[in-house]
């Protein structure tokens, strides 16, 4: 699957979620919001990066749950990557899938409580649970919060980049937005830069 393929597919797909699933049956039916489509992106995102890895001994495991107890006589706490990259039971990658940047109006400390907490991660032993029992796994030393944006465009683009340059304060943080807005003619294009640094960042 090529850049180009990723982002028409998605764009297809946002496309037919704002139709009926079934159709109207030639009665008045309207739809008001459509659908989400955010489950749809992150398994075509984790399909994208298997793709173009090519390497049999990962595993992609979508919006599933990791669990992790910092001390002995805590309570385990639980975390939920949109996508998880694990290699040798080792838990490589942490990706959030986001379609815009509109959701987010306070991003400084968002991405402080998300640097934080991925300090914490590291080195750690953690599992996941599947119903025959726990996958012990452990979180890489390198592991980085990597947030994917599909769309650039539904935010001020000045406050996108500042939100950009914030996140590089951080350590911890990487985000990637796949389709900008151009600053020579307000276009859009695809960031091919964005894509090859997700891909280069999860091979071998």
């Amino acid at each position: 699957m090529t850049k180009h393929e990723f982002i028409e597919k998605v764009q297809n797909h946002r496309d037919q979620a704002g139709k009926l699933m079934e159709g109207d049956g030639g009665y008045k039916i309207k739809r008001g919001m459509a659908h989400v489509i955010s489950g749809y992106v992150e398994d075509l995102f984790a399909l994208y990066i298997a793709k173009n890895i090519g390497d049999e001994k990962h595993e992609f495991y979508v919006d599933k749950v990791t669990s992790i107890r910092f001390n002995p006589k805590e309570k385990a706490k639980s975390f939920k990557p949109d996508l998880s990259i694990i290699k040798k039971n080792v838990l490589t990658h942490y990706f959030d899938l986001k379609t815009n940047m509109g959701w987010n109006r306070d991003f400084g400390e968002y991405l402080q409580n998300k640097n934080d907490f991925i300090e914490k991660l590291k080195g750690r032993d953690a599992w996941i649970h599947w119903e025959d029992g726990n996958q012990l796994i452990k979180i890489s030393e390198d592991l980085k919060y990597q947030m994917v944006i599909v769309f650039g465009w539904n935010i001020n683009q000045n406050l996108l980049m500042s939100n950009l340059k914030k996140a590089k304060e951080y350590s911890n943080i990487e985000i990637h937005v796949l389709y900008e807005k151009k600053e020579s003619d307000s276009s859009y294009s695809i960031n091919e830069k964005a894509f090859d640094d997700v891909i280069n960042s999860a091979k071998p």
